[in-house]
C-alpha cells in the first residue's frame, strides 16, 4: 500500500477512533468513580453537634451522618468518613479528597460559585439564645454585651448595625460557646435555631433558656459536591426525596432533636 494512502487511513482512523475516546472520557464522572470505587467518600468534622461530631466508642455520627450514609446505601458502596476542619471543606470537595462534606454546612450564595449544594435537609434559621434570668427580650438589648459564636461562624451586617456596641466572644467549638452562656460569661449563645435548642434540651435545663424573637436569619444547610457534577448532584437529590417520601428523614430527624418539632420538609428548591 502506498505510504500516502496509509498515512491517509491513519488520519481517517485518528478522526473517528479520538472522538470516541474523547467522548467516553466526558461521559466519565464523579458518580462512575464512586460505583467503580465501591465506596463514598464523606466529608465530616468533629466538633459541630448534633449533625457532625464524634462520639466516643461510636466514631463520628450525626444527623448529616446518618443522611448522607443513606446516600451511600442507596448507590449500593460503602461509606468511608474523613475528618475535616471548616476551614478544609470546599478545598477537599475541589480536589477529590472527599465526594460530599456532610456538616450541617449552610448554603449560602457566596460559596456557589465554589461548589454545588444539594436540596436542604435542615431548615432552621440563625437565633440567639439567650438565659431566662438575663433580662434579655430584645435584640437591642445586646448592647454592650457578649455574644458567643464559634470561630467560623459570622454575625450578619443588619445584626451590627443594630446593636454597634454588642461585643462578639469567640470560641473554638459549640460546645464551648453554649458554656460560656450556661455559666454566665457570654449573654447570648448565636447559631441555628436547632443547634441552639438541642444544647439547651441536652443541658437538662431547657426551661432556664430563651429564643429572643426578634432577631432571625433564614439559613438552609444541606450536602456540599464538588462543582459541575451533574449526574452526582440528581442522584443525591433523588435520595434525599426519596427519603423524605418513605418518612425515613423524618426519623432520622426525630433520632437527633425530638422533641424538638420537625418544620420543613426536604423539597426541590
Amino acid at each position: 500500500m502506498p505510504r500516502s494512502v496509509m498515512a491517509m487511513l491513519v488520519l481517517v482512523l485518528a478522526g473517528t477512533v479520538l472522538p470516541l475516546l474523547m467522548a467516553g472520557a466526558a461521559a466519565a464522572d464523579k458518580l462512575d468513580d464512586i460505583k467503580a470505587r465501591g465506596k463514598l467518600l464523606i466529608g465530616v468534622t468533629e466538633t459541630s453537634p448534633p449533625f457532625s461530631f464524634r462520639d466516643s466508642g461510636k466514631g463520628i455520627v450525626g444527623y448529616d451522618v446518618d443522611l448522607a450514609e443513606r446516600v451511600a446505601k442507596n448507590l449500593g458502596v460503602a461509606d468511608e468518613k474523613v475528618a475535616l476542619i471548616n476551614a478544609e471543606r470546599i478545598a477537599a470537595l475541589q480536589h477529590d479528597r472527599v465526594d460530599l462534606v456532610a456538616v450541617g454546612m449552610t448554603r449560602s450564595k457566596n460559596r456557589v460559585p465554589d461548589i454545588d449544594f444539594s436540596y436542604a435537609y435542615l431548615d432552621s434559621p440563625h437565633m440567639i439564645l439567650v438565659r431566662k434570668d438575663g433580662g434579655i427580650g430584645h435584640v437591642t438589648q445586646l448592647a454592650g454585651r457578649k455574644l458567643a459564636l464559634v470561630r467560623s461562624a459570622s454575625v450578619d451586617a443588619d445584626l451590627m448595625a443594630a446593636v454597634p456596641t454588642m461585643q462578639i466572644v469567640l470560641f473554638d467549638t459549640y460546645d464551648a460557646a453554649f458554656a460560656a452562656l450556661a455559666d454566665k460569661r457570654a449573654d447570648g449563645f448565636l447559631a441555628d435555631k436547632m443547634l441552639v435548642l438541642w444544647y439547651a434540651q441536652k443541658s437538662g435545663h431547657a426551661a432556664d433558656f430563651t429564643l429572643i424573637g426578634d432577631y432571625e436569619l433564614p439559613r438552609t444547610a444541606g450536602f456540599a459536591l464538588k462543582k459541575n457534577e451533574p449526574h452526582l448532584l440528581d442522584f443525591v437529590d433523588r435520595t434525599l426525596l426519596k427519603l423524605e417520601a418513605s418518612g425515613e428523614a423524618a426519623k432520622i430527624f426525630d433520632a437527633w432533636f425530638a422533641p424538638l418539632p420537625r418544620t420543613f420538609r426536604i423539597q426541590p428548591d
